[in-house]
């Protein structure tokens, strides 16, 4: 019973942890509120997932997001990718290897394809967003493994995006033109329709990573649907870097069973310095 215990702790360690940094997309896009974009080709993020189960935090597995510019047909795209897997300790209880995908167009970034991979313990799926801005529809094709593909069609309304897409446009956000307590809210695509969520802007805090470092931030609260791991209500924080970068440092959020979190670990080719940590 309690290798069988820590198994089942392994998996939710495992889908909750890394699910929780993508998460993160759960995001509104006001085009008064836009400025230039806060990332360039080349940027890359690294983030360690942690569950806490017993008093525990336990480390469960590593997400990296990069970014980069494609020449496609003529034309240069952005492609966005995250990619999320466990460490070895924990692949023998329970193995995650997962792929976000995303192709928009350079500059203006508006999506053009989305395509995520998931293999959760053997159990794999796919899905993928064709945004086609002409017939102004979005194509939408899910499958598992050893099952047909599912296919379906959806309008598509102005400026939506995919979750991947929606975490990079969160960033642009301007948080000091909020005021405390004010509530945003947002829509965004969710599997096979879009879903309207909020955030609320909490202030400025300043968050201390595992690894020693400190950041001046702007602190989010986020409400999320009820689902597999999630309650429903405002359970998600979200800390970003004070700063022109608007960097995720952390991401807390309860579950069904104990609580997960996304924390920073570090960057590389940043557009602007990261003056939010404090030395």
């Amino acid at each position: 019973m309690e290798k069988l215990s820590v198994a089942r702790t392994g998996r939710r360690v495992c889908r909750v942890s890394l699910w929780l940094t993508f998460l993160l997309v759960r995001v509104l896009t006001v085009d008064a509120q836009r400025a230039d974009l806060p990332f360039s080709p080349g940027e890359e993020l690294r983030y360690g997932a942690y569950y806490n189960w017993q008093f525990l935090w336990v480390n469960a597995g590593e997400v990296v997001f990069q970014t980069d510019t494609v020449r496609q047909n003529g034309q240069t795209e952005w492609l966005l990718e995250a990619t999320g897997a466990t460490y070895k300790a924990y692949d023998l209880f329970y193995t995650v290897r997962d792929t976000f995908r995303t192709l928009l167009t350079y500059p203006d970034f508006q999506p053009l394809h989305f395509y995520r991979a998931v293999n959760h313990g053997g159990h794999q799926s796919w899905q993928s967003y064709a945004f086609d801005r002409t017939a102004r529809k979005i194509s939408y094709v899910t499958r598992a493994k050893k099952s047909d593909p599912r296919q379906r069609e959806l309008p598509l309304s102005t400026d939506v995006h995919d979750l991947l897409s929606q975490a990079y446009l969160f960033r642009k956000y301007n948080f000091d033109g909020l005021k405390k307590d004010e509530m945003i809210r947002f829509s965004m695509m969710t599997d096979e329709k879009p879903a309207d969520f909020y955030f609320r802007y909490k202030g400025k805090e300043v968050v201390k990573t595992r690894n020693g470092r400190r950041f001046n931030c702007h602190k989010v609260s986020v409400w999320l649907m009820e689902g597999e791991f999630f309650p429903e209500g405002e359970d998600m924080l979200v800390w970003f870097t004070a700063d022109k970068n608007h960097i995720p440092v952390m991401v807390e959020t309860k579950i069904q069973i104990g609580a997960v979190k996304a924390i920073f670990l570090d960057a590389n080719s940043l557009t602007y310095p990261l003056n939010s940590e404090i030395n």
